[in-house]
Protein backbone atom coordinates (compact mmCIF):
# COMPACT_ATOMS: atom_id res chain seq x y z
CA UNK A 1 0.00 0.00 0.00
CA UNK A 2 1.93 2.74 -1.03
CA UNK A 3 1.18 6.40 0.23
CA UNK A 4 -0.86 8.94 -1.93
CA UNK A 5 -0.40 12.64 -1.70
CA UNK A 6 -3.75 14.65 -1.63
CA UNK A 7 -4.09 18.01 -3.66
CA UNK A 8 -6.35 19.36 -1.00
CA UNK A 9 -5.56 21.74 2.08
CA UNK A 10 -6.59 21.07 5.33
CA UNK A 11 -9.31 23.72 6.44
CA UNK A 12 -7.37 24.87 9.60
CA UNK A 13 -4.25 26.10 7.17
CA UNK A 14 -6.90 28.36 5.49
CA UNK A 15 -6.61 32.60 5.62
CA UNK A 16 -9.15 33.84 7.90
CA UNK A 17 -9.84 37.25 8.19
CA UNK A 18 -10.39 37.84 11.95
CA UNK A 19 -10.28 41.00 13.76
CA UNK A 20 -7.99 41.38 17.22
CA UNK A 21 -9.80 42.73 19.61
CA UNK A 22 -9.77 46.22 20.42
CA UNK A 23 -7.37 46.99 24.15
CA UNK A 24 -8.22 49.02 26.54
CA UNK A 25 -6.42 52.34 27.10
CA UNK A 26 -4.05 50.60 29.88
CA UNK A 27 -3.14 48.15 28.07
CA UNK A 28 -1.97 50.14 24.84
CA UNK A 29 -0.36 52.23 27.48
CA UNK A 30 1.56 49.62 28.85
CA UNK A 31 2.79 48.20 25.70
CA UNK A 32 3.89 51.06 24.32
CA UNK A 33 6.11 51.79 27.44
CA UNK A 34 7.47 48.68 27.25
CA UNK A 35 8.58 49.34 23.68
CA UNK A 36 9.65 52.76 24.66
CA UNK A 37 13.35 53.07 24.77
CA UNK A 38 13.54 55.05 28.03
CA UNK A 39 11.86 51.61 29.55
CA UNK A 40 13.26 51.34 33.23
CA UNK A 41 15.00 48.10 31.98
CA UNK A 42 18.49 48.71 33.97
CA UNK A 43 16.89 49.04 36.51
CA UNK A 44 14.76 46.15 37.07
CA UNK A 45 17.75 44.07 36.00
CA UNK A 46 20.08 45.50 38.19
CA UNK A 47 17.28 44.66 41.14
CA UNK A 48 16.82 41.42 39.40
CA UNK A 49 20.09 40.49 39.85
CA UNK A 50 20.47 41.74 43.16
CA UNK A 51 17.56 39.82 44.61
CA UNK A 52 19.59 36.73 43.13
CA UNK A 53 22.35 36.98 44.63
CA UNK A 54 20.47 38.18 48.36
CA UNK A 55 18.54 34.73 47.90
CA UNK A 56 21.94 33.22 47.51
CA UNK A 57 23.45 34.46 50.23
CA UNK A 58 20.22 33.99 52.88
CA UNK A 59 20.54 30.54 51.55
CA UNK A 60 24.17 29.91 51.78
CA UNK A 61 23.65 31.17 55.38
CA UNK A 62 20.95 28.84 56.43
CA UNK A 63 22.81 25.78 54.81
CA UNK A 64 26.24 27.04 56.88
CA UNK A 65 23.97 27.32 60.02
CA UNK A 66 22.46 24.20 59.78
CA UNK A 67 25.18 21.71 58.45
CA UNK A 68 28.75 23.55 59.52
CA UNK A 69 27.91 25.55 62.67
CA UNK A 70 27.12 22.54 64.72
CA UNK A 71 29.74 20.29 63.89
CA UNK A 72 32.73 22.74 64.91
CA UNK A 73 35.38 22.09 67.69
CA UNK A 74 34.77 24.55 70.37
CA UNK A 75 37.68 22.97 72.38
CA UNK A 76 40.41 26.04 71.44
CA UNK A 77 37.76 29.06 72.16
CA UNK A 78 37.37 31.37 75.43
CA UNK A 79 33.82 31.37 76.13
CA UNK A 80 32.79 34.39 78.49
CA UNK A 81 31.61 33.90 81.98
CA UNK A 82 27.60 32.92 81.62
CA UNK A 83 27.83 30.63 78.86
CA UNK A 84 28.01 28.02 78.44
CA UNK A 85 30.51 26.18 76.55
CA UNK A 86 27.82 23.62 74.64
CA UNK A 87 25.19 26.11 73.93
CA UNK A 88 27.36 28.12 71.82
CA UNK A 89 26.94 26.54 68.55
CA UNK A 90 23.30 26.48 68.86
CA UNK A 91 23.08 30.40 69.34
CA UNK A 92 25.40 31.04 66.40
CA UNK A 93 23.76 28.40 64.49
CA UNK A 94 20.12 30.55 65.49
CA UNK A 95 21.37 33.81 64.91
CA UNK A 96 23.05 32.42 61.63
CA UNK A 97 19.34 31.20 60.88
CA UNK A 98 17.69 34.33 61.35
CA UNK A 99 19.96 36.84 59.42
CA UNK A 100 19.44 34.08 56.29
CA UNK A 101 16.07 33.60 56.44
CA UNK A 102 15.56 37.88 56.90
CA UNK A 103 18.08 37.79 54.17
CA UNK A 104 16.06 35.41 51.72
CA UNK A 105 12.89 36.94 52.36
CA UNK A 106 14.19 40.77 51.24
CA UNK A 107 15.87 38.70 48.23
CA UNK A 108 12.48 36.85 47.39
CA UNK A 109 10.98 40.66 47.93
CA UNK A 110 13.40 42.78 45.98
CA UNK A 111 12.99 39.66 42.77
CA UNK A 112 9.24 40.05 42.67
CA UNK A 113 9.34 43.96 42.72
CA UNK A 114 12.10 43.70 40.02
CA UNK A 115 9.93 41.21 38.05
CA UNK A 116 6.52 43.38 38.90
CA UNK A 117 8.86 46.62 37.63
CA UNK A 118 9.05 44.95 33.91
CA UNK A 119 5.60 43.49 34.01
CA UNK A 120 3.79 46.69 35.03
CA UNK A 121 5.46 49.94 34.32
CA UNK A 122 2.70 51.86 35.35
CA UNK A 123 3.53 51.55 39.05
CA UNK A 124 7.09 52.01 38.68
CA UNK A 125 7.18 54.30 41.76
CA UNK A 126 5.55 51.33 43.87
CA UNK A 127 8.12 48.59 42.70
CA UNK A 128 11.20 50.91 42.91
CA UNK A 129 9.92 51.89 46.77
CA UNK A 130 9.56 48.46 47.41
CA UNK A 131 13.14 47.46 45.84
CA UNK A 132 14.63 50.21 47.80
CA UNK A 133 13.64 49.37 51.17
CA UNK A 134 14.24 45.74 51.56
CA UNK A 135 17.33 46.17 49.49
CA UNK A 136 18.61 48.56 52.81
CA UNK A 137 17.18 46.38 55.18
CA UNK A 138 19.09 43.26 53.52
CA UNK A 139 21.67 44.22 55.36
CA UNK A 140 20.34 42.54 58.81
CA UNK A 141 21.08 39.29 56.69
CA UNK A 142 24.37 40.79 54.90
CA UNK A 143 22.55 41.78 51.62
CA UNK A 144 23.54 39.26 49.59
CA UNK A 145 27.57 39.78 50.87
CA UNK A 146 26.41 42.63 50.45
CA UNK A 147 26.64 43.55 46.67
CA UNK A 148 23.23 42.19 46.08
CA UNK A 149 22.09 45.20 48.73
CA UNK A 150 24.34 47.69 46.65
CA UNK A 151 22.70 45.99 43.35
CA UNK A 152 19.15 46.34 45.05
CA UNK A 153 19.67 50.02 46.22
CA UNK A 154 20.93 51.11 42.76
CA UNK A 155 18.26 49.56 41.23
CA UNK A 156 15.58 50.93 43.25
CA UNK A 157 16.96 54.59 42.64
CA UNK A 158 17.09 54.29 39.23
CA UNK A 159 13.28 53.06 39.20
CA UNK A 160 12.43 56.14 41.39
CA UNK A 161 14.37 58.37 39.22
CA UNK A 162 13.04 57.19 35.91
CA UNK A 163 10.12 59.35 34.45
CA UNK A 164 7.58 57.97 31.73
CA UNK A 165 8.21 59.44 28.45
CA UNK A 166 5.88 62.71 27.71
CA UNK A 167 3.12 61.91 25.45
Amino acid sequence: MAFQTQEKVSFSFQRTDLVHAPCTLAMATDVALRKSSAYPKTAAILALAGGMIMILGGAIFIGVASFVIPHINLTNITVPNGIDRASLPGLVSGLLTVMGGFGLVCGAIVLVSATMLLAKVGNWRTWGILILVFSVLSFVGLGGFVVGAILGIVGGILALRWKPPAS
